[in-house]
């Protein structure tokens, strides 16, 4: 394995090549070992099946072999999120004339904001200091070792400018640019990616849905036994639950992601789930649609209405933010210092981002240092591209003096950002009317099913009574037929809006839709409930 070498530098383990082939020798052997006795068992019991875990000691021998490039993809996957705010945060040290160490050991103290460029400015820093390299071997070190091809294209560039004494905040420049085009273009491609997955996920929950619902139906109303309902139960509760988990993960490695995630509906949601528990448990004198209903409800009321207002909140900053820079640009133009700039925006109506300006001028008038009160904007708000432009607000009254261009530059790198996350918010929401239209379906047909097999048929020898159907069964249909309304909701969160917290407000949506449907469905529809 000649390769082995350079497919651990590459990566994110800190291990030599002798020490993970012998972790891989060892995982195979213990592998071997059980495998061995299973077989032994199969053997023994005629249970042959089981033999079948002969397989397991040469794939476990290859995931431990293949673990570094497995964790080349995550490394690689990591920076490249993050690669438009650290070269953003290059060129705006380099407008101050700061030199590329320098500009690293900044980056590398911004650990919480931007871990995986902090941790690449590590490695860089620990060749330097600790090893004796020159500042551009050791870029061209990283370069070499980085899996990331655009940040590695990035490095090859920026050392070739550094040795022939070439304009380093040009290039940086020019670099943002092609970084920000490359990424509105991925933008595009997932989205178009996503909308191929989408129609996937519809056709199987949706298209499959409704035709198994409509066979296990036939079957559990005309047999009038529980086979079909039990096989209704198993792909309502199970399989679909299991299918979109498969479909949020692949969305979510498609996707680009923020190191920073606002925890707060997930802890809110843990809450009431045991709450929505008890409800479904408790005997309320209400049909069971209803009472699993208000279960669902129960559960993910609260996180939804909480989550639509982190969501505002968070989706607000970020709007106004770059409207908030290009002003202390502005005020910058006439003369005033950063801290009189902000201090006099204090009075604008920025919609969210309203009250932490004027906390920003109130604290500024007190006498506190620009640093301190923007440190305290930082810790204060929930969205990570806030935070990230409030850190690079710092640097550049740092290191430029809060000069004019430095300050257009910053509004105009963040305006970037925000359209760029607007594009991709705008492109996949059609998506969520899709699965509004599938929960929808499955409810319908329920109802249109029961009511046809129930009807009497005329023929010409007479009329032929239509199948009975107890209540009961009805109730297990609507309430498989809510939970998967409820489950395609929460994709539709992850599907349209990137976070899976957004799809708590279209599950209870999709609930409650369901819900009237029936009850509107049942003025219409003679069926027992």
């Amino acid at each position: 394995m000649p390769s082995l070498r350079d497919d651990i530098l590459k990566s994110n383990l800190r291990t030599t090549p002798v020490a993970l082939v012998s972790v891989a020798l060892l995982v195979f052997t213990i592998t071997a070992v059980v495998t061995a006795a299973m077989v032994v068992i199969a053997l023994v019991t005629g249970f042959l099946i089981l033999s079948m875990v002969i397989v397991a000691p040469p794939i476990a021998l290859l995931i431990v072999l293949n673990g570094a490039k497995l964790s080349q993809s995550t490394r690689a996957s990591a920076l490249e999120n993050e690669l438009p705010f650290m070269i953003g945060y290059m060129e705006v040290l380099a407008g101050g004339g700061v030199s590329p160490v320098a500009t690293l050991r900044r980056i590398a103290n911004m650990d919480k904001l931007l871990p995986a460029s902090s941790k690449e400015a590590k490695l860089i820093l620990v060749d330097t200091d600790v090893f004796g390299l020159d500042p551009i071997t050791a870029l061209e070190k990283a370069a070499n070792y980085n899996p990331n091809k655009t940040f590695r294209e990035f490095l090859y560039g920026y050392t070739t400018v550094l040795k022939t004494g070439g304009d380093a905040q040009a290039y940086v420049n020019v670099k943002l640019k092609e970084t920000m085009d490359a990424r509105s273009l991925k933008i595009r491609r997932t989205s178009d990616t996503i909308g191929t997955l989408a129609e996937a996920y519809i056709t199987v929950t949706a298209v499959l849905g409704i035709s198994l619902f409509t066979l296990y139906q036939v079957q559990a109303i005309v047999s009038h036994n529980n086979a079909g309902i039990t096989s209704l139960l198993m792909f309502a509760f199970i399989l679909v639950p299991i299918l979109s988990a498969v479909f949020v993960w692949l969305l979510d490695g498609l996707g680009t992601k923020q190191p920073y995630m606002d925890y707060r509906p997930y802890k809110l949601l843990g809450i009431f789930v045991p709450i929505g528990g008890v409800v479904f448990l408790a005997p309320l004198p209400v049909p069971l649609v209803l009472h699993a209903s208000a279960a669902l409800l129960t559960v993910v009321v609260v996180p939804a209405v909480f989550a639509m207002r982190y969501s505002r909140e968070k989706f607000g900053l970020e709007a106004k933010l770059p409207e908030f820079i290009r002003d202390v640009a502005e005020s910058r133009k006439i003369g005033l210092s950063p801290e009189a700039s902000i201090e006099g925006l204090g009075a604008k109506n920025y919609a969210h981002l309203s009250k932490p300006v004027k906390k920003m001028g109130a604290q500024l008038s007190w006498g506190l240092t620009l640093t301190k009160v923007v440190s305290t904007f930082i810790a204060s708000v929930n969205s990570w591209l806030t935070k990230v432009v409030g850190a690079l607000m710092l640097e550049v009254v740092d290191v430029g003096g809060g000069t004019v261009r430095s300050f257009s530059e910053m509004a105009d790198f963040t305006r970037k950002i925000n359209d760029l996350e607007a594009e991709k918010r705008s492109t996949l929401r059609p998506y969520i009317f899709v699965t509004y239209m599938a929960g929808i379906m499955i409810v319908l047909t329920t109802f249109l099913m029961v009511y046809f097999m129930t009807q009497t048929t005329l023929t010409p020898g007479g009329s032929i009574g239509g199948v009975t159907v107890d209540a009961g069964t009805i109730e297990l249909l609507l309430v498989s037929a809510i939970f998967e309304s409820f489950v395609v909701g929460l994709v539709a969160g992850k599907m349209g809006e990137g976070s899976l917290s957004d799809g708590f407000k279209h599950s209870m949506i999709l609930v409650t839709i369901s819900l009237v449907t029936v009850y509107i469905a049942t003025l219409f529809i003679n069926i027992p409930l």
